[in-house]
């Protein structure tokens, strides 16, 4: 029996790792075939009307046709982070684009022996006033979402077995990381702007 553990685990880790390098050719390969066409794609991301709409349904689409598994794995949550993230960013940078956003230009930090400038101040309360909305942002989203499917669903929150369903983990994860993504473009810069840290 304990052969057989041993087998399957070095089965599973093999084709983890056959997916690792297959993932990274392919990116590789697209990278190589798409790189002529990513001024055009940037412009049509920043300019097209219907970028917000591309954005958040082609990668929800993705992520609900994320290959069956037989058994559990949290590359589909992973996945659905990353794209949602990716998604929430892309109609951020788009809603910019609209309104002409001012951009982070009037300060830059000169490299020196200082143990502690102005600069370093300035740069860490900028860091410290987006990583703590971006964290607030994740929890509330987290907690609304997370609410609203285990009303819909009926479930308690904290089923973990529950949560890993695909009805459940793909909005949930889906939602939570686009806000993340768009309160990191969008909403992270404005109070920059209303705090004078920019």
């Amino acid at each position: 029996m304990t052969g057989f553990r041993l087998s399957l685990h070095v089965d599973n880790a093999i084709t983890g790792f056959r997916d690792v390098i297959g993932g990274a050719l392919i990116s590789a390969g697209l990278l190589v075939l798409l790189y002529p066409a990513w001024d055009t794609i940037d412009h049509l991301l920043l300019t097209s009307p219907f970028c917000p709409l591309f954005s958040i349904v082609v990668p929800l689409v993705l992520c609900y046709n994320y290959p069956k598994l037989d058994y559990y794995s949290p590359t589909r949550g992973d996945t659905t982070t990353i794209l949602g993230a990716a998604a929430g960013a892309t109609v951020g940078f788009w809603l910019n684009n609209q309104y002409s956003a001012s951009a982070y230009t009037s300060r830059s930090v000169q490299p020196g022996f200082a143990l502690i400038t102005s600069a370093m101040v300035f740069v860490l309360a900028r860091f410290l006033v987006g990583i703590l909305v971006v964290l607030l942002t994740r929890w509330a989203m987290k907690s609304l979402v997370l609410g609203m499917l285990g009303y819909r669903y009926k479930f308690p929150i904290g089923d973990l077995a529950a949560r890993r369903r695909l009805e459940v983990e793909v909005p949930y994860k889906f939602v939570t990381y686009s806000c993340v993504g768009f309160t990191a473009t969008v909403v992270v810069p404005l109070l920059h702007g209303l705090l004078g840290l920019l």
